[in-house]
């Protein structure tokens, strides 16, 4: 082991010579046979390793001639351990390779090497590439032999090559070099000197100092034997660090694929099972992949984490990676490598934050964009690796943008380039302006932008000069210049012709003053146009292409018109060619699954695995028409007008209501059954073509200043009663309300700037770092993949007096998500629903919509008393001792006869009166009663991290039909929503009873038992005198029970679960319900409210279950909104439970019919859960 003191400045050979002494049989490389993992490795120890790299250098020694200056040596070779031996072989005889990126033009791989003074060129096996061979042709060279791997590593009888420098007599020397990608011009040789090297060994020597937020370097957690894989190529940067660079350093055990397999999700999910995999690194698109393939995610849990680099990584789909698999987001360059990354906390992975000896500045160049430079300090030998790279500079603009988290201090998310670069998904870098210039020319053309940043294809956005003039014929045309744009590019076929899209006539592109078009003003400008436009393409890539899948003959047609389209090279080739050795790549790969996915509507059944795994036309033809089969053979198997008083009354009566709507409230009880906590809602509203963030905001103030005029106690705080009260209880309640203004003491301005701008209601821009609305759609609106926090800073326990409102609109490109935060103790769930209905019909009423005026609120939808008056009316009313005493187990606070006993626990077994020994009620289940709120959260700090599953519409078939048949359901549970919330009740539990009992030891005896909490709207049961719009909390809280260990067994059924369901659902009926109201009316202490399901141990939870609810009554209108206003879905706050609170949410049933879950679980518990066999038979994981 190396001595800290020496990090950083450590020469790689000498640390793998000293390795093959110290430990000769520890294994560094292990080679995969096959792309079947399970097939096994070729390993190569320390000893094995540096005899192969001293037979490489004396091979190579034995052909160059001796120089006084270091020579670079040229290659492109397979993805094998070659690279390795070549690089350290090169440094040990003097010279230094250059690895060349085999997609470079012949043009772009002679520019690097005349550059780099390269005369020296290696071919593995003594053959060569096209490339090469044009680039021999024109740039002769003296050209060796590099020999078979299994040849070079058997080297036993090799002698010893010898490698004495000393650092810092090598600091400057050539360790490798690299290039640039080209993208801004021809790329440039990049040399990595052993002083740049140094800087990965010694982040580990990053001091804990003010400012770096406690985090640790990116080096933690890279120990001593970790099995590390990288998809990276030995081109790329990242792939010489982490498979050479970074097993040295740290000594770690590298593991590689098979050479002739590109890397693709078919790989990894081998490598998953068979790999023991610790680290990941992988570039950004196939993290992206990743993240949409919910039977590999489970199989990466076990690793550590998954290094993610090379660019942008999509946050929707690097977050459903997150939940299974932690995400490290590292940020570099070719020129400095890694700079201070630190490990920022698992749920703002997709964050950066860099330690201050990195020495970054981040210069705000438009509102709320930020660029990034880097300035030399005393720490930059050690620490800043760009000025080993750049010795002469002092300051350094790396030209990436950033955008600030909304609320963590020195975190920041990448927002792309600040030289035109066009980033793509898979890390592909493209300059524009040569393809622009030329594409220009076109005499048809005014200007032409190229587009796709963070999206997997480049596209080209042109402006016409006549927007009216065009024409097949003229689009023809056009697209014969892209066509020589695209041969003279790096990347050729940068460009596909279905990525052309044409600006809009009423939205010229923005120039200069010298008519040079302003890049970033008119990409903003076109950003909702760009994200419609790469959806429509995602989703209808093959709609141009004829299609027949009515046959195998002709399906495999289409398939080969479709990759025909997109690989030229394919056209007229044996449908047993290998399509890979043609030139498809990763990036043709997702275009051409997209088009087949449209073209069969196979969908998310077919996937880039496939292609993969069946690389000629003949075997994924045939894979496709199996699918097809497979598909086909599961399908076989609606104000009544009132008379017109007296003007001078009905003013009079107007204005005594106004007065009386502004008296304070007293709090029921039912009210007090909810605690002092916000109900929280997001909801996703689309935005209309064009609409500007502002409008739709100042809509949104002008809707709600309307409705607080028709719900005052939207404007109200909720405060506690005065002791001193006439009939005071600990823990009474009340809602007041400000009083109308007097005339005589009012600022008329001031008043009229609050009622146009309500306080209530926050705006928020998160359009530069959070996704498009189309995004967001396309994800399915996950609210497990964004904590709540960024949209809402509302507190969930909020200290009194409260707001009674707290909402915020959050624009991002193309939709607002609207935060709901209402007090529970003012609103329950339906009351806050219908608080919103009032809110969307104002907003169109504010729009002109002369029928938006809400005659359907019924004047008395928040009088308090309402509940009181009709229990009286109707002959509810009853002393709380003729009560059932098995009615206490349908609310939140315990008989108080429990308390006088000295309970503390809701006792099942406890006496009651001789009337209700043959209850129909079951006893109340006890459980632990905790009255701290908020809730105490765990001692270790843990918290739960919220996943969302979906069970899709044929599996929702498949569980209906397997509760219905079911003998255990006795023919009577016929809901779907009973079987829903027994299979996801019975998969929460049986996930934190197999970590209690497998992981913990712990065992369960008859009279454990499992509790679940369904709050239910009474409502319904309670009068139906009460108006429909009543807003105040009128809720019981069902309690089914089961045994943990019945529940959990194998043998129960789920039609068994099913069945307690539809029974307790029999139990709330009207004489329950009034029944409640009496004893609720007899608490003594209104803040002794408790529930099951507080703290996260135990095996109790709380169920909402949203299946039934629809947004469809709810319209903000359609003037500023799309889809006339009406909300796509709403979302749960749930990360506040999530610290203290076992809860279930079960989503409004979705358009096709798929129901989605959400919950919070622990690390274990998820793993748990993914395991279970019987939940991933009708549930998949979607983030």
């Amino acid at each position: 082991m190396a001595n800290s003191a020496d990090y950083g400045r450590r020469l790689i050979p000498q640390i793998l010579d000293e390795l093959a002494v110290a430990e000769p049989n520890r294994v560094l490389y292990s080679v995969a046979v096959s792309q079947d993992i399970s097939q096994g490795f070729q390993t190569v120890s320390a000893r094995t390793f540096a005899k192969a790299v001293d037979k490489t250098a004396w091979l190579l020694r034995g052909q160059i001639e001796d120089s006084p200056t270091i020579q670079s040596v040229g290659y492109i070779g397979p993805h094998d351990l070659r690279h390795v031996l070549l690089t350290y072989a090169c440094v040990k005889i003097n010279c230094t390779a250059l690895f060349l990126s085999p997609k470079n033009s012949t043009e772009g791989a002679l520019a690097v090497l005349e550059a780099a003074k390269c005369n020296i060129w290696v071919n593995p096996d003594g053959k060569s590439s096209r490339l090469v061979d044009e680039v021999l042709q024109k740039r002769p060279m003296n050209v060796l032999g590099l020999p078979s791997l299994d040849e070079l590593l058997d080297a036993e009888a090799t002698e010893p090559y010898p490698y004495e420098k000393a650092f810092a007599d090598a600091i400057a020397e050539p360790f490798c070099v690299l290039h640039t990608s080209g993208s801004t011009g021809l790329p440039k040789p990049i040399v990595w000197s052993h002083g740049l090297i140094g800087t990965m060994d010694a982040v580990r020597l990053l001091p804990p100092t003010e400012g770096d937020g406690g985090m640790a370097p990116w080096s933690a957690g890279w120990d001593d034997g970790d099995r590390i894989y990288s998809s990276f190529p030995m081109s790329h940067g990242a792939g010489i660090i982490m498979n050479i660079l970074l097993p040295s350093l740290f000594r770690l055990h590298c593991v590689m694929g098979p050479a002739s397999v590109i890397p693709n999700l078919n790989l990894i999910d081998s490598l998953a099972e068979h790999g023991k995999i610790d680290i990941w690194s992988m570039i950004p698109s196939l993290v992206d992949e990743l993240g949409e393939a919910p039977d590999i995610l489970p199989k990466l849990a076990s690793s550590k984490f998954i290094c993610a680099s090379g660019g942008p990584v999509s946050p929707i789909s690097g977050s459903k990676v997150n939940s299974f698999v932690r995400v490290l987001n590292l940020t570099g360059t070719t020129e400095g490598l890694f700079i201070g990354n630190l490990w920022v906390p698992r749920e703002d992975w997709f964050y950066f934050a860099f330690h201050p000896y990195s020495g970054f500045e981040f210069k705000e160049v438009e509102p709320g964009i930020y660029e990034h430079w880097v300035h030399r300090n005393e720490h930059a030998p050690l620490f800043q690796g760009i000025f080993h790279t750049f010795p002469d500079e002092k300051s350094i603009n790396l030209k990436d943008l950033y955008v600030k988290h909304p609320t963590k201090a020195n975190f920041w998310s990448y927002h792309g380039r600040n030289d035109d670069i066009v980033v793509l998904s898979n890390g592909y870098k493209i300059s524009p302006l040569d393809t622009e210039a030329l594409v220009t020319t076109h005499p048809a053309i005014e200007g032409c932008l190229m587009i796709g940043s963070g999206k997997p294809q480049a596209g080209l956005l042109i402006e016409l000069k006549d927007p009216s003039s065009g024409s097949d014929e003229l689009f023809e045309s056009i697209w014969a210049t892209v066509e020589k744009a695209n041969a003279l590019s790096l990347h050729k076929n940068q460009l596909l012709k279905d990525y052309i899209a044409f600006s809009e006539p009423n939205k010229p592109f923005i120039r200069t003053d010298k008519r040079t078009v302003k890049r970033r003003a008119t990409l903003a400008l076109y950003a909702d146009y760009i994200e419609r436009f790469y959806s429509s393409r995602l989703d209808d890539d093959a709609q141009h292409l004829a299609t027949d899948t009515s046959s195998a003959a002709s399906t495999t047609q289409t398939i080969r018109r479709i990759v025909e389209s997109l690989l030229p090279d394919a056209k007229a080739v044996s449908p047993d060619e290998d399509l890979f050795r043609l030139g498809l790549d990763s990036l043709l790969v997702f275009r051409a699954i997209k088009s087949i996915r449209v073209a069969t509507g196979l969908g998310d059944k077919l996937s880039t695995r496939h292609l993969y795994a069946n690389p000629t036309l003949a075997k994924f033809s045939e894979a496709v028409i199996q699918l097809l089969e497979k598909v086909q053979k599961t399908a076989v198997n609606g104000a009544s007008p009132h008379d017109t008083p007296d003007p001078v009354q009905d003013k009079l009566r107007q204005m005594m209501d106004l007065h009386k709507s502004r008296l304070s409230q007293k709090a029921n009880p039912c009210d007090l059954m909810n605690p002092n906590i916000y109900v929280g809602m997001k909801f996703y509203i689309p935005l209309g073509e064009s609409v500007s963030f502002e409008q739709a905001y100042a809509r949104l103030q002008r809707g709600l200043r309307r409705t607080i005029d028709l719900i005052p106690a939207l404007e109200g705080k909720v405060m506690p009663c005065s002791e001193h009260e006439m009939g005071y209880k600990r823990g009474d309640l009340r809602i007041t309300l400000p009083p109308l203004p007097s005339t005589a003491t009012a600022d008329v301005a001031s008043l009229d700037a609050s009622r146009e701008q309500p306080r209530q209601l926050r705006y928020k821009d998160l359009s530069n770092w959070l996704p498009s609305y189309e995004e967001l759609r396309a994800a399915g609106f996950l609210s497990s993949v964004f904590k709540d926090e960024v949209f809402t800073d509302c507190p969930w326990f909020p200290p009194l007096p409260a707001d009674v409102l707290y909402a915020q609109a959050n624009f991002v490109k193309g939709g607002c998500i609207l935060t709901l935060n209402v007090h529970h103790a003012a609103f329950d769930g339906v009351g806050a629903i219908t608080a919103l209905r009032v809110w969307a019909e104002c907003c169109r009423y504010d729009e002109g919509d002369p029928s938006a005026t809400c005659s359907w609120l019924d004047p008395e939808s928040l009088n308090r008393d309402m509940l009181h008056i009709l229990y009286e009316l109707e002959g509810y009313a009853k002393p709380a001792h003729e009560v059932d005493p098995n009615v206490w187990g349908f609310l939140g606070f315990p008989n108080p006869a429990d308390l006088a006993n000295g309970h503390n626990t809701a006792q099942a077994e406890a006496a009651v009166d001789e009337r209700f020994t043959t209850s129909a009620l079951p006893a109340a289940p006890p459980f632990p009663r905790k009255f701290a709120w908020p809730p105490t959260p765990p001692a270790d700090g843990r918290q739960m991290v919220s996943s969302t599953f979906l069970i899709p519409p044929q599996n929702v078939e498949k569980l209906r039909q397997t509760v219905l048949a079911d003998p255990d359901a006795k023919g009577l549970v016929t809901s779907i929503s009973d079987m829903v919330q027994a299979f996801f009740w019975r998969a929460a539990i049986r996930a934190r009873y197999r970590v209690a009992t497998e992981l913990r030891g712990e065992s369960f005896g008859p009279d454990d038992m499992a509790i679940v909490e369904m709050p239910i709207d009474a409502r319904p049961y309670f009068s139906s005198l009460l108006p429909s719009s009543y807003m105040g909390s009128c809720l019981v809280t069902n309690r089914p029970y089961m045994p943990v260990a019945e529940l959990c067994a194998p043998d129960t059924s789920l039609g068994r679960i099913a069945y307690l369901f539809r029974e307790a659902a029999t139990r709330i009926t009207p004489a329950l319900v009034h029944d409640a109201f009496t004893l609720l009316q007899s608490v003594p202490d209104y803040s002794m409210l408790t529930n099951a399901c507080m703290g996260l141990e135990g095996m109790h939870l709380m169920m909402n279950n949203l299946m039934l609810f629809q947004t469809s009554d709810i319209s903000f209108g359609g003037e500023f909104f799309a889809n006339a206003g009406v909300p796509d879905t709403v979302r749960i706050q749930m990360d506040r439970f999530n610290t203290a609170f076992r809860l279930l949410l079960i989503h409004p049933i979705r358009e096709d019919g798929g129901i989605e879950l959400l919950l919070g679980t622990l690390p274990e518990e998820f793993n748990m859960l993914v395991a279970d066999e019987e939940f991933s038979t009708y549930a998949e994981f979607m983030g």
